[in-house]
């Protein structure tokens, strides 16, 4: 079953464009290092908050799936202060971009997935 690992911030001010190219180079800096660093994970999807209006809230969010909430503690202890290999992984961490206060983190389980469907796949 699923872990998600469900985190949202808000960007310092003065700070957005940066934080967005890390943003990229994050993303490219993980897809080049799977599966060796990041085994564990199953995806990891980036959003921007928005209101239903379509309004930009000023929160930003990254969903990281792992296989199974065992990986995602084996994957925490082995990337446990950056060292190795996972120093690296530091260097394109955006949170130097984050305002400390706002960050949240939320854990998720899958619930009833028999009764799941996706409608792409029923095409």
């Amino acid at each position: 079953m699923s872990f998600i690992e469900f985190e949202s911030w808000e960007i310092k001010s003065g700070h957005e464009e940066a934080h967005h190219q890390m943003i990229r180079d994050w993303f490219k800096f993980v897809q080049e290092h799977h599966p060796e660093l990041f085994a564990e994970w199953k995806s990891a999807r980036y959003y921007k908050q928005v209101s239903k209006e379509g309004e930009a809230t000023g929160r930003y969010i990254m969903m990281f799936e792992f296989y199974s909430r065992e990986g995602f503690n084996v994957y925490k202890k082995r990337r446990e202060g950056f060292t190795g290999p996972y120093e690296a992984y530091k260097q394109v961490d955006p949170y130097q971009f984050f305002v400390a206060g706002s960050v949240k983190i939320d854990y998720l389980t899958p619930q009833n997935e028999d009764l799941w469907f996706d409608f792409a796949a029923i095409k």
